[in-house]
């Protein structure tokens, strides 16, 4: 008999946690969704200050909220706030992982959620030395140009193996968006042996802080029962502020690698910057399918039906929240509005003539 059927035997814990920036309806999905498919801790870092978020959260047995530099980031070698929002994800993951009564920890952001085929800790208790598991992509795209569809609705595009030999005659000049059939990143997230003094970076986890960010050399293997649903904008509106956010922030040092493709979806949104009707039509090349296509990516396996059923978790704790698209686009207009002023301002963009409301 295995230690897993063995009456009273324990098995691993795990965790999620994210630093967020993002209106309500998503990061109360995010901690519930995640809670109820077996996490026995959700930790919530807010990036800025958002108090009917956090009230919310507070209700939810095993969230716990925090605030980005809540220790005065004294285990950062200046001591002070790092500049780049992936540098503060990277430490307030870090912190839980070496800090948290968990065995695992998931680093993810609040438009990524963890789809199991079996419970996880089923899987962790087979995991032998290897210092984490990788969650493969599966990047949601969208089957209808309207906003009469729900916050995560749609189909799951997954890596494409024949991509590049292929992608041509499905996407045509379009394909220069894709990375091996995602418009997102293609890097997953990682479930990481936590108590072991490991960095969590945003994709993968590395022996120190100061260990190159590209660079694997911890062991791990793909989990056979978890992959990560990447939701890269829950609306056109979402999809094209966080191009306009990167096409209008100025980092210092060396710049973020991007790959190729996703240089080119910030060249093209700032190119359409002021042309409401060509920034759809490039959003729907990136994020949209039409139902031929759906049907090609089936045969290729490289794609997946099967909804994402995260609203079966939530709507049972907050029946009153309202998670529609239009909502969800209003809550962006209120809370995005200094940077969309800026955009409007710099580059011509109308987020009120692209957004679902």
């Amino acid at each position: 008999m295995s230690d897993v059927e063995k009456p009273g035997a324990r098995l691993p814990t795990w965790g999620v946690v994210a630093t967020v920036d993002e209106p309500l309806a998503l990061v109360v999905a995010w901690a519930t969704y995640h809670l109820a498919i077996g996490a026995s801790q959700a930790h919530v870092f807010f990036d800025r200050p958002d108090p009917e978020a956090e009230a919310y959260l507070q209700q939810i047995e095993g969230c716990f909220v925090h605030h980005s530099g809540e220790d005065n980031w004294v285990q950062h070698w200046r001591q002070t706030r790092p500049a780049r929002h992936q540098a503060r994800q990277k430490y307030n993951a870090t912190r839980i992982a070496n800090e948290a009564p968990l065995d695992w920890v998931i680093h993810c952001d609040a438009d990524e959620y963890v789809r199991l085929t079996r419970p996880l800790e089923w899987e962790l208790d087979k995991v032998n030395l290897k210092a984490w598991l990788r969650l493969e992509v599966l990047e949601r795209a969208r089957v209808s140009k309207t906003s009469q569809t729900g916050l995560f609705d749609g189909v799951f595009r997954t890596r494409w193996d024949d991509f590049d030999e292929q992608s041509e005659g499905l996407y045509g000049p379009r394909a220069r968006f894709f990375n091996r059939g995602v418009v997102g990143h293609l890097a997953g997230k990682a479930c990481v042996r936590a108590g072991q003094g490991y960095t969590l970076g945003v994709h993968h986890p590395t022996e120190h802080w100061d260990a190159p960010g590209g660079t694997v050399t911890l062991p791990y293997r793909s989990s056979y029962n978890a992959t990560l649903m990447h939701f890269d904008g829950m609306t056109p509106l979402h999809y094209l502020l966080k191009m306009m956010r990167r096409v209008l922030t100025e980092v210092s040092g060396e710049p973020v690698p991007y790959p190729e493709p996703r240089k080119a979806q910030f060249a093209m949104a700032k190119q359409n910057a002021a042309d409401p009707a060509a920034l759809m039509a490039f959003w729907w090349q990136v994020q949209g399918l039409e139902e031929a296509e759906v049907d090609l990516l089936e045969e290729e396996n490289a794609l997946v039906r099967a909804p994402a059923q995260i609203m079966d978790h939530v709507r049972t704790l907050f029946p009153e929240l309202d998670f529609s698209v239009t909502a969800f686009d209003r809550a962006l207009l209120e809370r995005e509005a200094e940077l969309i002023a800026r955009a409007k301002h710099e580059l011509g963009f109308d987020a009120k003539a692209v957004a679902w409301c």
